[in-house]
């Protein structure tokens, strides 16, 4: 009998079958679900990371090469859920196969494209984590609302004035008084007239008399000696008076010119608080320009604003906590090891306004200790619609105390068209065209600012238009600028910036805003200028003469005091012994 042998296949088609249908399945889950669960786990991660919600429109992958292309991007701004912090029109990477089998999120290389900011949403992103209160407030206050663009009148001036005038008054006529007391405590010490003219009859007869004998000549030695003692103490009592006499007349003369510089000193006063509600002009330039500022400033701190919070709270572990059930990676790497996501190299599109605007991104990660260097960026742009040339660069890291950084800028011929400044009633602004120029630098140390930066406007046209007197000069003064150079500084913390603005505007403005309302309030401060001007001549005309009659004692007592001198220093001794040799020598002639 003939036996046959069956051969056995090669393959084990019940194996191979299992094997495709696996594949097919793979397949089947990567073709059908798989852009699914990167879209919602992208959306998840990146939404914790950024603090709010975040959409994406669609997810593709492909294997060869390994590539993720993501399209639709919105990124809720926490501050403003109902705007996008940015959107992303499409980005596409290329991951690196050997450092995702480690576990590691290498891109090497990001496009991006169709990138805008602050763009409003159609619905509301919801907010995983809530904005302090410090975070909610903008860069410059309150904004256009603070200027109070009415006109003041003299009766609210005057409540909040302390009039000097009132109180010049008072104060020198008790400093009169105080000094008039003075005076008149040593005035009784004063030789007189009449005791001046004694003296100097007396001193007369001394030396006029006959002296026959030596004894007569001792007698008016001995007389002349009196004399002096009491000119000794009546010259002191003279110059106690004029000591005094003269810081009197100093003190009032002082008193009296404060009296007469009061009024207006007091006019002037009233004419400054009648400008503006106090601290209004002093932040005009950044009332007026502020908003406008901040959005340009928007741009130009872009990889502060946007991607530094992220890298931040990628770095905070309690900001990634899983769920309750999903377990926990454990990263086991040393501090020398690759980053656990790191973009090599990434180009990104910023779409502003009909211009384009091409930014080249290396390293972006959060761990620039372990890959050893900063992301670095740099913009390059000539000659648009929108500029004549823009340069930026700059690099940031992120170390154990914060964020550190710097950027440098420099953009020239910025075109401005129907650009707004100003939309309330009371008064509407914006500028018809301009050219800007800015140029800057900021820095990042332990996430706190401190940059400075230049806008010089030019070629400036503005319309505006008010409603009342007040805001109209505001108005004309804003249409009257053709150039404005703005100064600006940027301190602070990174999430919270204080960024303040000044020019020449708020000068100009001052001026021009003092003369309004001094011309509108034109009677009112004629009548505070004539009582304020009747208080001061009155005082000055009751006391005038008072202090002319102190200048004449004080002359009197110069007069007397001379005269004193005079007398103490007569030689009557030699005078007197004279006489006497004189008769001695006749006696002897005789004889």
């Amino acid at each position: 009998m003939e036996q046959h042998t069956v051969r056995r296949s090669a393959f084990r088609w019940p194996g191979l079958v299992a094997f495709l249908v696996i594949v097919g399945l793979i397949a089947a889950f990567s073709w059908l679900l798989l852009d699914t669960i990167l879209k919602w786990s992208l959306e998840r991660t990146l939404g914790t990371l950024n603090g709010a919600e975040v959409n994406i429109e669609r997810v593709e992958h492909q294997w060869v090469p390994l590539t993720v292309e993501l399209s639709g991007i919105q990124v809720t701004d926490p501050l403003q859920p109902d705007f996008n912090r940015v959107a992303v029109g499409d980005v596409r990477g290329e991951l690196s196969w050997e450092q995702l089998l480690m576990g590691r999120f290498h891109f090497e290389d990001v496009v991006s494209t169709g990138i805008r900011v602050h763009t409003p949403r159609e619905t509301t992103g919801e907010v995983y984590q809530l904005p302090s209160k410090e975070q909610v407030g903008g860069w410059f206050g309150e904004g256009i609302d603070k200027l109070q663009l009415s006109m003041p009148s003299v009766d609210e001036v005057m409540a909040r004035v302390d009039l000097h005038t009132p109180a010049a008054v008072a104060e020198a006529k008790t400093s009169f008084e105080q000094q008039q007391e003075r005076v008149k405590a040593v005035m009784d010490k004063l030789p007189s007239k009449e005791r001046l003219a004694t003296y100097e009859a007396e001193l007369k007869a001394l030396t006029e008399g006959k002296i026959e004998t030596p004894v007569q000549l001792q007698e008016r030695k001995e007389k002349f000696a009196e004399l002096k003692e009491k000119f000794a103490a009546d010259r002191q009592a003279l110059q106690e008076f004029k000591e005094i006499a003269s810081t009197a007349a100093a003190e009032l003369k002082t008193q009296m010119e404060k009296v007469k510089a009061a009024p207006q000193r007091d006019l002037d006063r009233v004419g400054e608080l009648l400008q503006m509600n106090s601290q209004g002009l002093s932040e005009i330039t950044t009332v007026l320009f502020g908003e406008q500022a901040r959005r340009w400033a928007d741009y130009m701190l872009l990889a502060y604003e946007q991607l530094a919070p992220m890298l931040m709270r990628s770095a905070d572990e309690t900001a990634l906590q899983p769920p309750r059930g999903e377990g926990i990676w454990f990263s086991f790497t040393g501090s020398d090891a690759p980053p656990d996501f790191l973009i090599k190299k990434a180009r990104t599109e910023f779409a502003i306004g009909p211009t384009v605007l091409d930014v080249d991104w290396a390293n972006i990660t959060h761990q620039h200790q372990q890959l050893g260097q900063p992301t670095t960026f740099r913009a390059r742009g000539e000659n648009n619609a929108l500029w004549s040339s823009l340069q930026l660069n700059g690099e940031l890291a992120l170390t154990e105390a914060g964020f550190d950084a710097r950027q440098e800028w420099r953009v020239q011929g910025v075109n401005l068209a129907r650009t707004a400044l100003s939309e309330r009633s009371e008064l509407a602004a914006s500028i018809l065209s301009a050219l800007l120029d800015s140029e800057g630098n900021v820095a990042l140390r332990n996430s706190q600012f401190d940059g400075n930066a230049t806008l010089r406007l030019a070629d400036m046209v503005i319309e505006a238009s008010a409603e009342n007197q007040w805001a109209a000069v505001i108005a004309k003064a804003l249409e009257s600028l053709q150039r404005l150079d703005i100064n600006a500084d940027l301190k602070g913390e990174l999430m919270n910036p204080d960024f303040s603005l000044s020019s020449d505007l708020d000068r100009q403005l001052g001026q021009a805003l003092q003369a309004a309302a001094k011309d509108a309030a034109k009677g009112e401060l004629a009548d505070l200028r004539q009582r304020l001007t009747s208080q001061s001549d009155g005082f000055v005309g009751e006391y005038q003469e008072e202090l002319t009659q102190l200048t004449s004692l004080l002359t009197d007592a110069e007069n007397r005091e001379a005269r004193l001198q005079e007398m103490l220093e007569m030689k009557l001794q030699n005078q007197l012994e004279d006489k006497v040799k004189d008769k001695l020598k006749g006696l002897l002639g005789n004889g």
